[in-house]
């Protein structure tokens, strides 16, 4: 950490960084200097192809400080240049660090606390793809590949759970039947992108509510944007379905106090949707709900095949918490799927208000 934090002159004079927040992939620091605090960043580099995340980010920083000088409104914590004039600093280990501005007091939430924080984080998500639209996707490649691919995951899925021994699959009997059983909303999506009506666009990919910072003074920016690259926006309104509308996080092991809000949905629906209503094409619009559906089964599989390959992909604390995180994610699509008549209506509504 010494070589790195070197390569910062405000960091001259510093104090021992402090592990700082709860990610599953990266590591995250607070460090203290005499000119303020920081967020310190290593990229896991075992998750992320590296040098495709630093060309993806060196372009979009410094387009979002062009937008940022332009317009004034600030969407993201700033990243600072080291020594060399980069925006990331590699270790002996091949690894990239960053150094982020930090927000005394701001707050994150794994859970929707109201239906304001849902609405505003939503129209903050909303508004951040309004600069993304902005932006060629040619200038960005894949730095987790087929990250939001739910036919790619599921064939893993299937894989794996060929090669697994039975004593480890019957611990995730009733996980694995259902992943089976739904294997029509993987198929649904890729007859939907086999087509090719959904455009491509840069999108976040990680949508999730705690990739959002409510700031004291009023703002809302967006952060973690490691896995910004080509995809299509039914997956990010999808993401932030799936971790708006719980009420509880997703690793609760009480599978009864997960329920699927739908005021929560409808005001992350009405927030990202009020920026983004002249820019989405028809076929977006009416797969919105597709792609919650499908981001939801996607993350199910991607926990389950986790456990079952023995953790090796998110931070656990106990050999079943992946096992649990599959769980909670099977409830949240079963209510969807209880109410999806209803959801689609609601959404059609919000849509027809949004675009008034």
């Amino acid at each position: 950490m010494e070589e790195v934090l070197s390569q910062y002159s405000i960091l001259e004079d510093y104090k021992l960084p402090k592990p700082f927040g709860d990610g599953h992939i990266n590591d995250t620091y607070l460090v203290e200097s005499p000119r303020g605090k920081y967020i310190l960043q290593r990229v896991n580099k075992n998750i992320f192809d590296t040098p495709v995340l630093v060309r993806n980010l060196s372009f979009l920083f410094e387009a979002l400080n062009h937008y940022e000088n332009r317009t004034g409104k600030k969407l993201t914590p700033a990243v600072f240049k080291n020594n060399s004039g980069k925006f990331h600093t590699p270790d002996h280990k091949g690894a990239a660090w960053r150094l982020m501005e930090f927000f005394p007091g701001c707050r994150s939430y794994a859970i929707s606390p109201n239906e304001n924080i849902s609405y505003r984080g939503a129209r903050a998500m909303g508004e951040f793809q309004l600069f993304l639209n902005t932006l060629p996707t040619e200038k960005f490649g894949q730095t987790i590949r087929n990250f939001h691919n739910t036919p790619a995951r599921l064939k893993t899925f299937l894989k794996i759970v060929k090669e697994v021994p039975e004593k480890l699959k019957k611990l995730a009997a009733a996980e694995i039947q259902f992943a089976m059983e739904h294997q029509n909303i993987a198929n649904a999506l890729e007859q939907l992108l086999d087509t090719g009506s959904l455009p491509v666009r840069v999108t976040h990919n990680d949508t999730k509510l705690d990739n959002i910072l409510f700031t004291n003074d009023g703002r809302v920016l967006i952060i973690d944007l490691d896995t910004i690259m080509p995809g299509s926006i039914i997956y990010d309104y999808g993401d932030m379905v799936r971790t708006f509308t719980s009420p509880v996080k997703e690793d609760e092991p009480d599978i009864h106090n997960h329920l699927f809000r739908i005021k929560h949905f409808l005001a992350l629906t009405k927030g990202y949707l009020e920026p983004l209503k002249s820019t989405l094409t028809k076929a977006e619009k009416e797969s919105l709900l597709l792609g919650a559906k499908a981001i939801i089964y996607e993350q199910a599989l991607r926990f389950l095949t986790d456990f079952l390959q023995g953790n090796i992909y998110y931070k656990t604390t106990y050999r079943e918490h992946n096992l649990i995180r599959t769980r909670t994610q099977i409830k949240l699509l079963k209510d969807m799927l209880i109410d999806e008549n209803k959801l689609q209506q609601t959404l059609l509504v919000t849509l027809k208000s949004a675009d008034k």
